[in-house]
């Protein structure tokens, strides 16, 4: 059995005003990112639910090794986190172990990264969703069901505004057993809104709104990043 596509989506609540510095630091990670076996995503952005200066990451690797071990331990990410801690990016207090740098680990559980048919595919500027369901005490099954049929229905349909969402990826949460995202990447924010209320979306909500305690979403603007790529690996 082959290990399910590991990912991780970040939250770093950055100092104000320092966005700028951070898409250099970003830069640098991007960039060696794109060369390491493990990597299948590595997409950034800032957030415009009215926290400008926070960011949201997806990091996608073929195997836990690859955000565990490989990226960490490359000079490129020990230096960009050198001028992290150096210029005091973060807001609150510096260093990796910072409560500024909110993770959540994953098993890739169903749903696309791209479409082969989508001439955007690689765009590094999409608008980005993310939505946390925290699913009532022992449904977290029944909601990764019904999630994961929105997702084949999305990516099945070839008109109006569901063909317009290039990502829609299930995630099952590892430590938060009750935690299902999903991870929804449009062309424009008017594409997202489209597919907000387009009748699939909201039936998808309605559904799971019977066994679910709680949903977030939240909203940011793609400026940096590859996703999906295929991993140089022979058998990752």
């Amino acid at each position: 059995m082959s290990t399910p596509l590991f990912f991780v989506i970040a939250r770093v609540v950055s100092r104000d005003g320092a966005l700028e510095k951070w898409r250099e630091v970003l830069h640098g990670l991007c960039k060696v990112s794109k060369t390491e076996p493990y990597s299948n995503s590595y997409y950034w952005g800032y957030d415009v639910d009215g926290a400008p200066d926070t960011l949201w990451g997806l990091e996608g690797y073929y195997h836990p090794v690859g955000f565990f071990m490989n990226h960490i331990s490359t000079n490129t990410f020990k230096e960009e986190m050198r001028k992290v801690d150096e210029e005091k990016l973060l807001r609150n207090s510096q260093g990796l172990a910072s409560p500024d740098y909110d993770l959540h680990h994953y098993d890739f559980f169903s749903g696309f990264l791209t479409r082969k048919s989508d001439k955007d595919r690689d765009a590094e500027n999409s608008f980005v969703v993310v939505v946390h369901f925290s699913a009532s005490q022992g449904r977290r099954k029944q909601l990764l069901g019904i999630l994961s049929d929105c997702a084949d229905q999305v990516q099945t349909t070839q008109t109006g505004p569901p063909s317009a969402v290039q990502s829609f990826a299930v995630l099952k949460e590892i430590n938060d057993l009750d935690l299902v995202s999903v991870y929804i990447r449009a062309r424009s924010q008017e594409a997202w809104e489209e597919f907000e209320a387009h009748k699939l979306y909201k039936e998808a909500l309605e559904y799971v709104s019977t066994i679910t305690v709680n949903t977030a979403t939240h909203r940011s603007q793609a400026f940096i990043g590859h996703i999906d790529q295929e991993s140089c690996l022979s058998n990752p």
